[in-house]
C-alpha cells in the first residue's frame, strides 16, 4: 500500500501540492524514521518494563521489531543474550551503533528481515514487542506474526507488549503536535498528526518534516502509516487462536512523566504466557 494511501488532512493537502526538496519516505526509514525512533524512545521506563516482566532470567530473548534497539540493548546490558529482528536498515544500523556504545556487541544477533515469514528453527523463554509494533499488522499479516510468535516461543514461554487499546465508547477523534528537530546546524521542525477511528480499529499517524539549512534552503519530508487498534478482548482472543493467554495488564508506565503532548493515545503494556 503506497503512503498516500494513509495520508490526511494538511499532510494529504502537502503532498498533493508537489512541492520542491520534497521526500516522500516509506514508513520508519530516512530522516523521519530516525526520528520517530527517537520519539517512542524518549523514556527508559519502557525497557526498564520489559525487562521486570520478562520471562526466566537466563534465557534467551527475541526482540521481534525491534527499531533502534532500545530495548534489545536493554536486555544485553542485563545479562541476557538477544536475537533482534527488524525489517529496517536504517534501524537496524542505529541499533547496532547503540549496542556498541553501550558496550554489548558481542550479545546481540541482528536480523534484517520481515517477521511474519521468519523461522530461525529455535525458541525463546521471552518475545519482546516493543515500540507498539504489534499494532502495525492487521489481517492476515497479524495472523502470520502470531504464528512467527507461537513458533518461536518456548513452552511455558513469555510474550511482552504493547498497544493502543480502544475503550468501551470511545469517539474518533483527530489531533496535531509541533516538536523542533536539529540536525548539526540544521533545523526545523515536525508535525506528528494523528487520527483515530475505534469504529473501523485504525489510527493513521502523519510525519512532516521542514529542515533548513544556514542559507535557507528548505528540505520537506513526510510519511504515512497506520496501525490497527483493538479492544482488550478481541486481543486476547486473537492471541488465545495462537496458543497465547493474557496473564497481566498494566497501565502505561511513562503516562505521567511530563503531561506533554503525545501523539500516541493511552497505551497498555501486556503480558502474556504459551498454553502447553
Amino acid at each position: 500500500m503506497p503512503v498516500s494511501a494513509d495520508l490526511f488532512g494538511a499532510v494529504a493537502g502537502i503532498h498533493a501540492m508537489g512541492l520542491p526538496h520534497t521526500t516522500v519516505s516509506p514508513p520508519f526509514e530516512g530522516i523521519l524514521g530516525a526520528f520517530y525512533t527517537k520519539l517512542v524512545s524518549a523514556s527508559d521506563r519502557d525497557a526498564d518494563w520489559f525487562l521486570e516482566h520478562a520471562g526466566p532470567s537466563d534465557g534467551d530473548v527475541l526482540d521481534l521489531c525491534c527499531g533502534g534497539g532500545r530495548t534489545a540493548v536493554a536486555f544485553a546490558r542485563a545479562g541476557r543474550r538477544v536475537t533482534a529482528v527488524d525489517l529496517s536498515t536504517l534501524q537496524l544500523a542505529a541499533a547496532e551503533r547503540l549496542a556498541a556504545q553501550r558496550g554489548v556487541s558481542g550479545s546481540v544477533t541482528w536480523i534484517q528481515a520481515d517477521v511474519t515469514g521468519l523461522d530461525l528453527g529455535r525458541t525463546f523463554s521471552t518475545i519482546v514487542i516493543a515500540g507498539l509494533s504489534i499494532t502495525l499488522f492487521e489481517g492476515e499479516a497479524r495472523k502470520a506474526f502470531l504464528d512467527v510468535v507461537r513458533r518461536h516461543l518456548s513452552p511455558g514461554g513469555r510474550i511482552v507488549f504493547d498497544h493502543t487499546p480502544v475503550p468501551t465508547g470511545e469517539a474518533a477523534a483527530e489531533q496535531t503536535i509541533t516538536l523542533p528537530v536539529t540536525l548539526g546546524e540544521r533545523g526545523g521542525f515536525v508535525l506528528v498528526s494523528t487520527r483515530r477511528v475505534p469504529e473501523e480499529r485504525v489510527q493513521f499517524t502523519n510525519m512532516y518534516a521542514e529542515i533548513i539549512d544556514g542559507s535557507g534552503r528548505t528540505q520537506r519530508h513526510l510519511t504515512g502509516f497506520r496501525f490497527r487498534v483493538d479492544t482488550v478482548d478481541d486481543l486476547a482472543a486473537q492471541l488465545a487462536g495462537h496458543g497465547l493467554a493474557v496473564k497481566r495488564r498494566h497501565r502505561d508506565p511513562q503516562a505521567q512523566d511530563t503531561g506533554a503532548p503525545t501523539p500516541f493515545a493511552t497505551r497498555e503494556l501486556v503480558v502474556a504466557e504459551s498454553v502447553d
